[in-house]
């Protein structure tokens, strides 16, 4: 069932960039960003060819580090020489920056981590920020994995379900500020799940 998400979206990287080009920030972003701490280190898991996300963040006085395992999309992204942003190729399983962040965006991307490192995501990306740190993410809401397609291309997907999702979440020092199934918005569509997470202040 595996197959290679990082040539998918090297494949697809041109059609995505016109598409994205054209798209503009999600309301659930935009309103999770005017949560954020003023100027704070924000990164964007699966930033893609960074824009519309990061492009909006950098406009607002953030400090924007994106990270994505399509070297096509990166090297999408570096072309928008956006401020105080920068942009590496990572899979978020083992990123290991030099600081914590104060903010974390991961809309569509760890729904393509393999199935059995699902778990570890909430501990890596608790490791990974500041107390008081946001975390915003879409997902899928039940247990296993599946195949898509994309523009002829194929995309993995897995997720766990949503009570087990939660309790990683709190397992890994997050309080969840918000969790919406069967999630609609005008931009880009329906998800099956949209969650803000907060780490805790000890």
């Amino acid at each position: 069932m595996k197959y290679d998400v990082k040539e998918s979206y090297n494949k697809v990287c041109e059609h995505w960039n016109e598409v994205r080009r054209k798209t503009v920030i999600n309301k659930c972003i935009a309103d999770f960003t005017q949560q954020l701490k003023p100027h704070g280190k924000i990164l964007d898991v699966g930033c893609g060819t960074g824009y519309p996300v990061c492009a909006y963040l950098a406009d607002r006085g953030f400090e924007v580090t994106g990270i994505d395992i399509s070297e096509k999309m990166i090297e999408k992204a570096k072309e928008l020489g956006l401020p105080d942003a920068e942009f590496y190729v990572e899979d978020v399983l083992t990123f290991s920056p030099d600081g914590k962040y104060d903010g974390v965006i991961a809309f569509d991307s760890i729904w393509h981590i393999p199935h059995e490192r699902q778990e570890d995501i909430y501990r890596i990306i608790s490791d990974l920020t500041n107390p008081g740190a946001l975390f915003l993410f879409t997902h899928g809401k039940e247990d296993g994995e599946i195949v898509g397609e994309m523009w002829g291309e194929p995309f993995y997907y897995s997720a766990l379900n949503v009570k087990k999702v939660h309790s990683l979440l709190r397992q890994n020092g997050f309080e969840i500020l918000l969790s919406q199934e069967n999630y609609k918005e005008v931009t880009t569509g329906e998800r099956d799940l949209l969650i803000v997470a907060e780490k805790r202040v000890y």
